[in-house]
């Protein structure tokens, strides 16, 4: 089956593709589940969820299975766009505020507002296949916060320079949480501009990003490489913010920032 035209009109917005509708989902089996953001907090202006499942989903993913509860229990109607994006192997599924009642001035957030408000708590509750016999749903809670509506600013961020010849991480702290997608959105080259092989990993609730290279650091000059579909949970990206009446259409480029290696028996 096909999107519903409320689904491609939001995903021609987004500009995102191979989503999957409610009106064409199938039944899945529970498995369990990260969600993010994985802090205890998310803004009012939240876009994007993000979940990590340990095993494979079976595609489309039921959407039927998820649900947004304010702080009553009761189900914040109409509060979640009804598609899912999955990744290749069905593990992460990103799931998205509908982006008309997030963003100000659209016709939905005129009509609805938004759905979370800063003050009050919200809770997903990702339940589990009806044919599964744990019968065991996973909840996450967030206190909302005031909206974050600004670019992001890689300038702004805290980096802890490893020493040369060691193994060390490369730590960023961006001082909010990020998308968690944004995990993969980074890169680190050497001084020739060859991208480094390593593991990464989104720590202190998605807020903290680390890179371990698979090799001993170089003495010299390296760069971290932020790529343009960076952003953080509201959809902010460092060329545009998500309020801006022209993020949709805003091509960004690559972001850089250089550092040195630290050599050992000096300070940085």
């Amino acid at each position: 089956m096909t999107a519903s035209p409320r689904c491609r009109v939001m995903l021609a917005l987004l500009g995102v593709a191979g989503a999957t509708c409610m009106a064409c989902a199938g039944s899945v089996r529970a498995a369990s589940v990260e969600v993010h953001p994985a802090g205890d907090t998310v803004p009012e202006n939240l876009l994007r969820i993000e979940l990590r499942f340990q095993q494979p989903q079976r595609l489309p993913f039921d959407m039927r299975r998820l649900t947004l509860l304010d702080e009553q229990g009761e189900a914040l109607e109409n509060a979640l766009l009804d598609l899912a994006l999955p990744n290749a192997d069905g593990r992460r599924i990103t799931v998205l505020m509908d982006p008309g009642r997030v963003k100000s001035g659209a016709g939905p957030n005129r009509d609805a507002g938004r759905a979370l408000h800063a003050g009050r708590r919200v809770s997903l509750r990702v339940a589990a296949d009806a044919g599964d016999a744990s019968g065991a749903a996973a909840v996450k809670t967030w206190r909302v916060t005031d909206a974050v509506s600004s670019r992001l600013a890689p300038a702004d961020w805290r980096l802890t320079t490893p020493r040369a010849r060691s193994r060390e991480a490369l730590v960023v702290d961006f001082r909010d949480a990020v998308s968690a997608s944004g995990e993969e959105l980074i890169a680190v080259t050497d001084a020739a501009g060859q991208r480094l092989a390593g593991t990464t990993s989104l720590t202190r609730g998605d807020s903290v990003w680390r890179f371990t290279p698979s090799r001993r650091w170089k003495a010299g000059r390296h760069r971290l490489v932020v790529y343009p579909e960076f952003e953080d949970p509201a959809g902010n990206r460092p060329c545009a913010a998500f309020e801006e009446q022209a993020q949709s259409s805003t091509r960004c480029e690559a972001t850089r920032r250089d550092f040195d290696t630290v050599t050992p028996g000096h300070q940085d």
